[in-house]
């Protein structure tokens, strides 16, 4: 029972966070006046989420410096081959969070969000064609009405694109 109050609640928060994110994001890049760096922003997002994961290692550790820099140095250096193999996915989502913030400056809040979300659809294609994952008809199911939800809301911004330049 605590288990599933747990994914509600979690549930719950990635939808406020995705949601507010997005329009905050949006708000921000309208304003009239000069505009701060996405790789700023991109590079402090970065660092706040580093610096949780090292207070996390720390209370884990129990505020053992020592035992946090050990741990980290193990995990890094002691096996740099995936730290190597990290790094190329780890690039490729830098430059997806500073496109996001292109993205957003460009386009209405509800195509944007509808259209982040068909990253949905391609890793779900990915992971059936590149390593042979096996979904079930539900979750088929939910990637067809994820595909034709998009597809309806786009083609609704096309319109109303269409009917702006007139």
């Amino acid at each position: 029972a605590v288990s599933r109050k747990v994914k509600y609640a979690s549930l719950g928060v990635l939808v406020l966070q995705n949601a507010s994110l997005v329009l905050s994001i949006r708000y921000v890049r309208t304003l009239p006046g000069e505009r701060f760096l996405p790789t700023t922003a991109v590079v402090m997002a970065e660092a706040m989420k580093g610096s949780a994961c090292l207070l996390l290692l720390l209370i884990q550790h129990r505020g053992s410096v020592r035992q946090t820099a050990v741990t980290l140095h193990e995990a890094v250096v002691g096996q740099f081959g995936d730290t190597l193999r990290l790094a190329v996915p780890s690039l490729i989502y830098t430059l997806q969070n500073n496109l996001q913030y292109v993205a957003i400056s460009n386009l209405p809040a509800a195509t944007f969000q509808v259209t982040y979300q068909l990253k949905i659809l391609t890793t779900a294609l990915f992971s059936v064609l590149l390593l042979g994952t096996a979904l079930s008809r539900l979750q088929w199911l939910s990637l067809a009405l994820l595909f034709a939800g998009a597809h309806w809301v786009l083609g609704d911004a096309e319109v109303e694109i269409n009917e702006v330049r007139g």
